[in-house]
């Protein structure tokens, strides 16, 4: 098998686009990794030289990511087309790139086989013109299709259980640095004490599991944050996703904007369900504001006479690395705070008025999707000391920070 041929939209995948506009079949995550990972999979495990996928559109970011994906000699191909056709079509369609050896997977499945040899032993001659979702090889002018057993995702409640049946499947390569007790570890994961963790379970890279959390089969993406008391069963997290604390999720999809479920394909968007619990909005919102204003006016003190005798400096070399150092930009917003006009530290995603996010204690290079959930869990535990300590270390960090850092701040 030189080339393997992946046409994932032999039929309409409506429910991709409504639910997850932002992502293509391709780029969407099965088993805690991206489906196209698996079919870079089969191909190496096919030995194939080549392996093209088609889309009805192009997406970006898949392409970067099989860019990124690329092992040894294996030519990687993503472009527009494919869709709805025969694979007698398709054959003629791209009769340079499949050749005279080439394996088709016709819709968006995963076959069953455990080995190699399983798959080649299972196909027969097809007898049609190949419109069906399946396996087929094309070999010498002969059109073959398999009849072993595949997961085959054309729907979103498809999707949702094709996940849990590949947790299950040794075939399958799950993510993760460790496995124990089927539960798949990624690396830098942290989980908090009183955690009750139940395989078989995905935990992606840099994953954060707050205290007394019960978490069983389920897969959560890479760094997306469990608050704490929540109970996760069979459900998927998507990555860079915050799970707000003491909810029970069931049965559930859960994306950084969006409760999905996947059986009735009801949606609950994140700005419609209420907090739990908000200190900055209850009995302790005063005693936070009067310590912000304490600490901002300290800071307004200590750094005014720096700040002056530097001023005539920085109007002129605002872009400056050694300014942006000494965190220059951030005098004129300790006033900000005392006067009413700021938060100093960024209490929600929504507020767009603050000095210093929770975010920046933990690198300089975080996405906004990965600093929108330090904002949530700021949100939830801010506390006096929470608010000493995202100062000081923002201070910190860069303070001491390269130039590289400072780059892709």
């Amino acid at each position: 098998m030189k080339h393997l041929l992946i046409n994932p939209y032999s039929q309409a995948q409506e429910w991709c686009k409504d639910y997850f506009p932002d992502r293509s079949l391709g780029m969407m995550p099965v088993g805690g990794r991206c489906a196209a990972e698996y079919f870079i999979d089969l191909a190496l495990s096919c030995q194939a030289e080549s392996l093209l996928l088609l889309g009805p559109t192009y997406n970006e970011h898949l392409a970067e990511h099989l860019y990124e994906y690329q092992y040894g000699e294996l030519q990687l191909d993503y472009r527009k087309g494919g869709g709805h056709d025969t694979v007698r079509h398709l054959l003629e369609v791209y009769a340079t790139e499949c050749g005279n050896d080439c394996l088709i997977l016709h819709g968006m499945l995963m076959p069953k086989a455990h080995t190699l040899e399983e798959l080649q032993a299972s196909f027969v001659p097809c007898t049609d013109e190949g419109s069906e979702d399946g396996i087929y090889y094309w070999k010498d002018g002969i059109l073959l299709k398999s009849n072993i057993e595949f997961y085959l995702i054309d729907s979103l409640a498809s999707y949702f259980e094709v996940n849990f049946q590949i947790l299950n499947d040794d075939f399958y390569n799950l993510p993760g640095y460790s496995s124990n007790s089927n539960i798949h570890t990624g690396t830098n994961v942290v989980i908090k004490n009183n955690c009750d963790l139940t395989g078989p379970l995905v935990l992606n890279d840099n994953t954060f599991i707050e205290s007394d959390t019960r978490i069983s089969t389920a897969i959560i993406g890479e760094r997306s944050l469990i608050d704490k008391g929540s109970s996760v069963e069979h459900s998927i997290i998507f990555d860079r996703t915050y799970t707000a604390g003491n909810l029970e999720i069931k049965d559930k999809i859960v994306t950084p904007g969006r409760i999905i479920d996947p059986y009735t394909g009801g949606v609950l968007e994140r700005n419609s369900f209420s907090y739990a619990f908000s200190p900055i909005q209850n009995r302790s919102s005063w005693l936070l504001r009067l310590w912000e204003h304490f600490i901002a006016l300290i800071l307004a003190a200590a750094g005014l006479i720096p700040y002056l005798l530097i001023l005539p400096y920085y109007l002129t070399h605002k872009n400056s690395h050694w300014c942006w150092k000494l965190s220059m930009d951030r005098y004129p917003g300790y006033w900000s705070v005392l006067l009413f006009r700021k938060e100093l530290v960024k209490s929600h995603p929504a507020n767009e008025h603050y000095v210093f996010q929770m975010g920046e204690i933990y690198g300089l290079q975080n996405t906004p999707e990965q600093r929108r959930i330090y904002d949530y869990y700021y949100h939830y535990h801010c506390s006096c000391f929470l608010v000493l300590q995202v100062v000081l270390r923002s201070l910190g960090k860069r303070g001491f920070a390269t130039y590289v850092e400072r780059k892709h701040f």
